[in-house]
């Protein structure tokens, strides 16, 4: 049985130095405006050391609009160093910092106004971050090294921009209560008045340097940001609000150890809502990862999956709706589209995507490619009455593509087109119940070899309010399709069983489940696993 030990603003750097397995620190009420580091320190998997707190704020309290003139000169600095215009660089400049730590456990803490950072973890196994409150921040929770590797995120908020009633969502969400009133109440400055450009915009696409009066480069990052860092992480049941980006996966190591890192990612029961740019993108190279079961309210490109080389993908029973346009009345980047892909791509293994259920404004996707893509028994109706606007494989879908295998005008005609090489990239739609007079005899005869079982109708959700998951139940099932999905050990599981599942994430009055990933289900340290989820 480890110690107890209670520390304020005053002592709270002697004590950190100090703990051993089985410990707490507990951190009584006041402000912690200085940063704190955790290095070296050491747990087990029976006796964490655990940093909680009661009435704790870290952070220096510091607002956007004090810390806007700053980020963009730091966003500046690198761009005038060849480098995108961002603060990643910086992201180590955090309030919360874990190096080389093992076993630690950070729950029950309040941050506030922590630019550039709120936690950092370098080189770190088998932490922790639970019951968690950030507001503000570029990126809420940060990840590096190659060795860094099982982190469990779970029942935490972040609210980026609290000028709005971001954290009354919060509450209402925690509390259990529908928040389709708090969703007409009044959102944020990012989401409202901020031009996307004037976070993410760089000079090649703009024609423009950064604006160190007007950007906004401080928004541009993420609640979870890893930097190539091995995987085995788990981030569910948490809250972002009036966000610019939500789980944001990078791995630029180098080639010989590339398959070393982004694997094994599970993304569950996470509310992301009012998002200006993804709830979900994984860069570069990723494998088995599973996204289930969230929330998505209002975000402008859902998924990004922009990756050279992947596989291992299982997207399903999430539900969502994108009602609402951010931004000022000139922004460029509102409407989107819900899948980003890259211009060539690579599949180790399948992605699938399969029973969700959408409420939408966009197309699914408008160009570009990916390998070992299936679709099927997705649920998806429109809000926007233009068809053009929301047709799903974009408005010009009906272009030739180019005769032959030339690979440059092929690659040139997909810069402003979905592919239409889907039986050589191994692209399947099927099942799906899309409301869209386009689908699916048009874009058949436009040259998307969409399955048969595909139909156009409305799938008959039941109360298409925003935010209120149970409504995107549906009125009267559609039988779905037959789907077995591959593992990355090579086992096949019946995902899906025609006689038995409907289209959508719904199934009765659960949301559709599955085995558990692996790594999830003998986790170390994890108390209590169930066989499906």
């Amino acid at each position: 049985m480890g110690r107890s030990r209670d520390v304020g603003p005053d002592d709270v750097h002697r004590w950190v130095r100090k703990p051993i397995a089985g410990d707490r620190l507990h951190l009584t009420k006041g402000d912690y405006e200085r940063p704190i580091v955790l290095s070296s320190l050491a747990g087990t998997e029976n006796e964490p050391i655990i940093v909680h707190g009661t009435g704790s704020v870290l952070g220096p309290k510091l607002s956007f609009e004090a810390f806007k003139e700053t980020g963009n000169k730091l966003a500046a600095a690198q761009e005038a160093g060849g480098r995108f215009p961002g603060l990643y660089y910086l992201a180590d400049n955090s309030v919360l910092v874990l190096k080389n730590c093992q076993w630690i456990t950070i729950e029950n803490l309040h941050f506030a106004g922590c630019w550039p950072t709120a936690i950092y973890l370098e080189n770190c196994q088998h932490i922790t971050l639970r019951g968690l409150k950030i507001s503000g921040g570029t990126f809420a929770i940060g990840a590096t090294g190659i060795t860094t590797r099982h982190i469990l995120i779970e029942d935490c908020d972040w609210v980026q921009d609290p000028s709005g009633n971001g954290w009354d969502i919060c509450r209402t969400i925690r509390d259990e209560r529908p928040i389709d009133k708090e969703l007409e109440g009044t959102p944020s400055a990012l989401w409202r008045d901020v031009d996307w450009e004037q976070v993410h915009g760089e000079r090649p696409e703009t024609g423009r340097l950064v604006d160190i009066k007007n950007d906004a480069r401080a928004y541009d990052g993420d609640f979870f940001r890893a930097w190539s860092i091995a995987g085995y992480v788990v981030i569910r049941n948490n809250v972002i609000v009036d966000a610019f980006n939500g789980v944001h996966f990078f791995n630029q190591v180098a080639e010989s150890i590339v398959d070393s890192c982004s694997r094994n990612v599970l993304i569950e029961g996470n509310w992301f809502i009012r998002v200006r740019d993804n709830a979900v993108e994984p860069e570069h190279f990723a494998w088995n990862w599973t996204v289930r079961h969230n929330v998505i309210v209002d975000c402008y490109m859902p998924f990004s999956l922009q990756m050279a080389r992947s596989g291992y993908f299982y997207i399903y029973g999430n539900v969502g709706w994108n009602l609402r346009k951010p931004g000022p009345d000139n922004d460029q980047h509102t409407r989107g589209q819900f899948f980003k892909f890259p211009s060539e791509h690579v599949a180790d293994g399948p992605h699938y995507v399969f029973n969700n259920s959408w409420m939408l404004r966009a197309p699914l996707v408008k160009k570009a490619r990916f390998a070992n893509f299936v679709h099927v028994n997705n649920a998806i109706d429109y809000y926007e009455s233009d068809p053009e606007t929301t047709a799903p494989f974009g408005k010009n879908f009906a272009d030739l593509a180019p005769i032959g295998s030339q690979q440059q005008e092929t690659l040139n005609f997909e810069s402003n087109h979905f592919t239409k090489a889907w039986q050589y990239l191994g692209i399947n739609f099927d099942g799906d119940v899309i409301h869209h007079p386009s689908f699916p005899d048009q874009v058949r005869a436009a040259g998307y070899p969409v399955g048969i079982a595909a139909v156009s109708l409305s799938p008959g959700f039941e109360d298409k309010t925003p935010g209120r998951p149970e409504g995107l139940k549906t009125h009267t099932p559609h039988k779905a399709v037959a789907l077995t999905v591959l593992l990355p050990d090579g086992r096949e599981e019946p995902a899906v069983q025609d006689n038995m599942h409907q289209v959508g994430a719904w199934q009765g009055n659960d949301l559709i489940r599955l085995e558990e990933p692996v790594f999830w289900s003998f986790w170390p340290g994890r108390e209590d696993s169930s066989e499906v989820s």
